[in-house]
């Protein structure tokens, strides 16, 4: 049917390929689909409102969500949604009137973010004020108005002005899209542009999450920011630091942390050498203290191994010590592993040799080769005590009975490991004793023989020096006379 003259709105059924979208309408279309799906079970609840266009045409007032959702299931098959009921309202005159109708239709309908609130509130402003010129009066503040018909109070009113004509284009597209929050928006809002993008390409620069951006954060930003604006630079007698943008991008990297080191001129900074926001003006200044830390970095490289070389020494007397008693007594160093009850596999064993001839690399942390985590000074514990007690380790582990160290003592240096029962060629025994010493003569099998130190080197029984150094020898108890 025709357009009705009377002025009074109607219902109709209107074929859904008659209904336009309304230019003018910036309201977002959120979940359609799930709309669609509740329309397919219920059934359209709410009329749409339209108003007659041209040749035959209707513009949509107020349902562009639900004339999307009809659409998409007209589109799969649904063809009782074709016929759409819809309010047809009378001619609304001029093309502000008609466009502040379609506010006050869509306002209260919809959840809408602060940026659709904001251009919702913008646009109903500009509509007031043009139809104000085409002759309606208005009574009262305009600001008045448009809160009361955007349902805001006035201070929010404010405070979308300022992020409307205040924010920084480069944050415009995460407020429009709602990843950061009104009072995230407002913060940035109130700090110059040049602030505003200084922080963004800060937080971009150190990927930060921006939806995870909060109010205080801003906040505690632009006042260091501020007070990063306001510093004299003393040292060159300038009215203005020259090294305000980098300070500034600084104290975005730092974010909230409690140490702001550009409080103070980057000339009495502790970190002045390794910053790279640092005033390009010290730049000779940076490039000594840089060649200055060089220096103690490597005189302390240097002083730590000194300290080191010790400790590494002692680890790989041990290690030598261990590969000369496996080897003497021929076996593998699988062997050791099943009786350490260590785990074994044949990748083990090349490190483990490279260790026992001292061809490996040596730390001061480097486990000693009786286990899985003994370490020197596990070794030094025990043999502290067994020192302590003035007896041997055999005694102290019950490898034997006689307490006393004297049957194994040897002239060694200090702090080295003394070992009941054999004792390696090249020691020597505390005190003089007699001894059974083993002597390599050539054959399959070391050759014993009884002997005595006295004191000076290794003879006979009958006092005649022996010709060799032994192998190996064992101290024997002095006889009770």
């Amino acid at each position: 049917s025709g357009p009705d003259t009377t002025g009074r709105e109607r219902i109709e059924y209107i074929d859904i390929d008659l209904l336009e979208q309304d230019p003018d309408n910036f309201y977002q279309l959120s979940k359609v689909d799930e709309l669609a799906g509740n329309i397919s079970v219920v059934g359209l609840q709410q009329p749409i409102r339209v108003r007659p266009s041209e040749g035959g045409r209707y513009m949509i007032v107020s349902g562009h969500r639900r004339r999307a959702a009809l659409q998409q299931l007209v589109e799969s098959g649904e063809e009782r949604f074709r016929q759409v009921p819809c309010i047809v309202e009378p001619p609304a005159g001029s093309a502000a009137m008609q466009k502040l109708r379609l506010i006050y239709a869509n306002a209260d309908t919809r959840t809408m973010t602060s940026a659709e609130l904001s251009q919702q509130v913008k646009e109903v402003e500009d509509l007031l004020y043009q139809l104000k010129d085409e002759g309606m009066e208005f009574k009262g503040k305009m600001r008045d108005h448009v809160a009361q018909i955007c349902n805001v109070k006035a201070t929010k009113l404010a405070n979308l002005k300022v992020i409307r004509e205040k924010l920084a284009p480069c944050w415009e597209p995460y407020y429009q899209k709602a990843t950061i929050k009104e009072t995230v928006a407002l913060a940035l809002a109130r700090m110059p542009a040049a602030q505003q993008e200084i922080i963004l390409n800060g937080l971009k620069a150190k990927k930060y999450e921006i939806r995870w951006l909060y109010e205080g954060e801003v906040k505690s930003m632009g006042e260091r920011m501020a007070k990063a604006e306001e510093r004299r630079c003393k040292k060159f007698r300038e009215d203005r630091c020259s090294n305000v943008e980098n300070m500034q991008r600084r104290i975005v990297h730092a974010g909230n942390a409690w140490n702001n080191p550009c409080e103070r001129c980057c000339d009495k900074c502790e970190e002045l050498a390794t910053c790279r926001w640092a005033c390009p003006k010290l730049a000779d200044k940076v490039k000594q203290l840089r060649s200055d830390k060089k220096a103690a970095r490597q005189q302390e490289k240097e002083a730590k191994e000194e300290r080191d070389r010790p400790i590494i020494q002692e680890i790989m007397k041990y290690w030598n010590r261990f590969g000369e008693a496996r080897n003497a007594a021929d076996k593998s160093v699988k062997d050791c592993f099943k009786a350490m009850d260590r785990y074994y596999q044949h990748s083990y064993e090349q490190e483990f040799i490279a260790f026992e001839c001292l061809e490996a690399k040596f730390k001061t942390d480097t486990n000693l080769p009786y286990g899985y985590s003994c370490y020197l000074s596990d070794v030094k514990r025990f043999v502290a005590v067994a020192d302590l007690l003035g007896c041997s380790l055999d005694y102290l582990l019950c490898r034997t009975d006689i307490p006393q160290m004297a049957t194994a003592a040897r002239s060694l240096p200090e702090g080295q490991l003394v070992f009941g029962g054999w004792m390696p060629g090249g020691t020597t025994p505390k005190e003089p004793c007699d001894v059974v010493a083993k002597f390599d003569m050539g054959t399959e099998k070391l050759h014993s023989i009884l002997c005595r130190w006295n004191g000076k080197e290794f003879v006979f029984k009958g006092g005649e020096k022996l010709a060799m150094e032994p192998v190996k020898w064992m101290a024997l108890p002095e006889e009770d006379v």
